[in-house]
């Protein structure tokens, strides 16, 4: 069953499914403001499943309208923490990557294979070497961003 499956992977967000999957997700992981990086890798981390989830078709129709319900209401409250903690411009292709390997649990061993190996990784990193046209093509696949997110920001002037 479907929302067996999407209980288990919400599981350690707070206690199981045992109702509605709207009122659920309204009464664990209610729409408010992200006040710190534990609540935003929280909420990441469940809207990253339930898009998974109502991309597979694993949900059915009355799930996937309360999923998309649900994330109507508490994908703004993402956006305006991200606004306020990563304002656009000011990161380094460095920092970006960064930020993706912690929202995304990865270590530099992780990347290794996309970027050629851990060395490339931890220099990439200490800014001693700079990402490729090849390394940022692969980012971007691998973490569903388009390329220009790893791309320097130009200053104004």
């Amino acid at each position: 069953m479907a929302v067996k499956t999407l209980k288990e992977k919400l599981k350690p967000f707070g206690m199981p499914l045992d109702g509605e999957l709207l009122r659920w997700l309204y009464l664990n992981l209610p729409p408010q403001p992200i006040k710190t990086k534990k609540m935003h890798r929280g909420y990441s981390e469940a809207i990253r499943i339930l898009l998974r989830e109502r991309e597979a078709g694993s949900l059915d129709a009355a799930s996937r309208e309360a999923v998309s319900r649900y994330l109507s209401a508490v994908i703004p409250f993402v956006e305006q923490y991200e606004k306020r903690e990563f304002p656009l411009g000011s990161a380094t292709p460095e920092e970006v990557l960064r930020f993706f390997m912690e929202e995304h649990d990865l270590s530099q061993y992780d990347l290794a294979k996309d970027l050629g190996g851990q060395p490339v990784v931890s220099d990439i990193l200490r800014g001693k070497r700079r990402l490729s046209r090849e390394h940022i093509e692969r980012l971007s696949k691998r973490f569903s961003v388009a390329p220009a997110t790893f791309y320097p920001a130009r200053a104004q002037s």
